[in-house]
């Protein structure tokens, strides 16, 4: 892999896959043994993308049927890095004013780091949210 553009456009496919509920798509376009870190849960909470992030993918995918990714921008780090700034979500079951809509389609920011290896697999997937959205939506639930 030798021109930027290939991180890019494979990052697109993988948010492509993920906006169709494909998670056997974005686990094929991760390397064996890739790892991934979700930082709302936690600094530490670095575990693998198989079995472990792919759970939180299935699990969020059959909690949100209308679930859906919009990406907003992509940019080229150095070496085989992307940065990727995307719009996710689907119905919010709950309403918090100023933020969500309940049984509204709303999407809450991301920020992923996507890195990949030399043969365009995704090596390490770390995404920052605004979790006190979804902890405010959480809240707003109960």
């Amino acid at each position: 892999m030798n021109k930027d553009n290939d991180v890019k456009a494979i990052t697109r496919t993988f948010f492509a896959a993920y906006n169709a509920h494909d998670v056997d798509g974005m686990l094929a376009f991760c390397a064996e043994g890739a790892q991934g870190r979700y930082l709302p849960y936690g600094k530490k909470s670095v575990m693998p993308i198989r079995g472990g992030l792919e759970q939180i993918w299935r699990g969020l995918l059959g909690a949100v049927p209308d679930f859906g990714v919009e990406v907003d921008e992509m940019i080229q780090a150095e070496g085989h890095i992307v940065v990727v700034q995307a719009l996710l979500g689907g119905a919010m079951p709950a309403d918090v004013p100023g933020l969500v809509t309940k049984g509204k389609s709303d999407r809450i920011a991301h920020a992923y780091i996507i890195r990949y290896n030399a043969d365009g697999k995704i090596t390490r997937l770390d995404c920052y949210w605004d979790n006190t959205a979804i902890n405010a939506i959480k809240a707003s639930v109960l």
